[in-house]
């Protein structure tokens, strides 16, 4: 039986190791289990958020839209009950498009569109004024970061998945597009874990990559999947390696992408924004000071650098999954690094050691590295014995990402809300959070 326990100590630097071995309560239950040690928890009285935005569209367009719309919100609603109602409207839509693609040969009615358009649009809007409204009702705590963080950490991979659906993008561009957006969010939660500063670009995801896909799903809505298929340029051919392709026995260079119509033209502005972005993080955890060591910086990120190398070679290696199974194999690694860098920020936010490994990376190694291993050992028998039963797998595997996922984010709000003595979805009279245990 799990008992309650009382913070009793801080902790002030970061540490890296395979696990955390404090005592704590573990439970398959969110509400009992202790995904924080207690004793880091008084951690959270110094807390204090650290950010810019030099978005050029979001300080010169947005910000004036957003300060009128915070405005008009009444002082009594909470931040993150502004948080979560732009989340649920975003999953809603998800939910929606995801029905007509499994369940409707992906044949969509306009109104779809024009309301995945419109709740990402407000999500973006109530994602922006949450943490406006906190500072207006002195409500500003570590739990709120969390929260948006957290949502915005989940809703990556369903927003990705949503507008491969509105391009009607192949299983080769869908998973490079997916893969790179996940990597893009573990870059700029890796930077922000590692200098203790969230920093937005020029141009940036939040604001204008949300903007981007708002007008990919209203052009979609009244020209359907198919106006993507206008040749604007070219064509233009690049080369890609056999990792890339897919083509499981190809040789490098037999393959190409074309770069001709406006689907092609958008992706290939994708990647090249992407990497750019990934890149810009990378060097900011280079240059930048730091909250920890550089050593610990470098490692935190590996074992999420090595289950990308195995997503890759594992897509490669049995492409026909990817078209049977669409989405599946995007969406395990995309649950995993939403998982990662959720257990980033809740790390930094506690001053609490950050550990490497945990259940849920064992089971994704398992699983990647098993099946490449019976690739190698076995290349004759996949086609027969092993697709189906490694496409469900695939699925199992997203599924279980998402319950750990929302098993962990359950634990830590009410944690942090028990803690802090706040109520997550209403107004609370300040405290002083360094009396509030003993």
């Amino acid at each position: 039986m799990c008992t309650a326990h009382r913070a009793s100590g801080a902790h002030n630097s970061f540490n890296i190791g395979v696990g955390l071995r404090e005592p704590r309560c573990v439970s398959l239950d969110p509400r009992v289990h202790e995904h924080i040690p207690p004793h880091y928890l008084s951690n959270l009285a110094k807390y204090k958020y650290s950010g810019s935005d030099s978005g050029l569209v979001s300080r010169y367009i947005m910000q004036p839209y957003w300060n009128f719309i915070v405005s008009l919100v009444p002082m009594t609603i909470a931040p993150n009950a502004i948080t979560i109602t732009g989340f649920l409207m975003c999953l809603s839509s998800s939910l929606v498009v995801m029905f007509f693609y499994y369940f409707q040969n992906a044949e969509y009615p306009s109104w779809v569109w024009l309301y995945a358009a419109f709740c990402l649009f407000c999500y973006q809007t109530l994602d922006a004024i949450d943490g406006k409204q906190a500072r207006r009702t002195n409500s500003v705590s570590p739990v709120g970061e969390l929260f948006d963080h957290g949502c915005d950490a989940i809703l990556t991979p369903f927003v990705q998945l949503k507008v491969c659906c509105a391009l009607n993008t192949s299983p080769r561009v869908t998973f490079v597009y997916m893969v790179i957006s996940s990597c893009v969010l573990f870059a700029a939660i890796w930077e922000q874990f590692v200098t203790g500063t969230l920093d937005l670009g020029y141009v940036n995801g939040p604001t204008d990559g949300i903007l981007l896909a708002c007008g990919i799903f209203i052009v979609t809505s009244f020209l359907s999947t198919s106006v993507w298929d206008t040749p604007i340029v070219g064509p233009y051919n690049v080369t890609l390696p056999s990792l890339i392709s897919g083509g499981g026995g190809a040789g490098v260079g037999e393959e190409t992408y074309q770069i001709c119509t406006i689907r092609s033209v958008l992706f290939a502005m994708y990647i090249v924004s992407g990497v750019v972005t990934i890149l810009n993080s990378v060097s900011h955890v280079i240059m930048r000071p730091s909250v920890q060591s550089r050593g610990a910086s470098i490692i935190v990120a590996l074992p999420t650098a090595v289950l990308l190398a195995l997503h890759v070679w594992l897509y490669a290696a049995y492409f026909p999954i990817h078209v049977k199974y669409p989405f599946a194999l995007e969406l395990s690694f995309a649950f995993l690094v939403s998982y990662t860098v959720t257990r980033m920020t809740v790390a930094r936010l506690c001053a609490m050691p950050y550990s490497l490994f945990n259940a849920f990376y064992v089971v994704t190694f398992i699983f990647t590295a098993g099946s490449l291993a019976m690739k190698m050992y076995f290349p004759f028998e996949e086609e027969k014995y092993l697709l189906s039963s490694l496409g469900s797998a695939t699925v199992a595997l997203a599924a279980l990402g998402m319950w750990q996922y929302f098993h962990m984010i359950f634990s830590v709000v009410t944690q942090m809300a028990y803690f802090l003595r706040i109520s997550v979805f209403s107004i609370t009279p300040h405290h002083d959070v360094s009396s509030k245990r003993d």
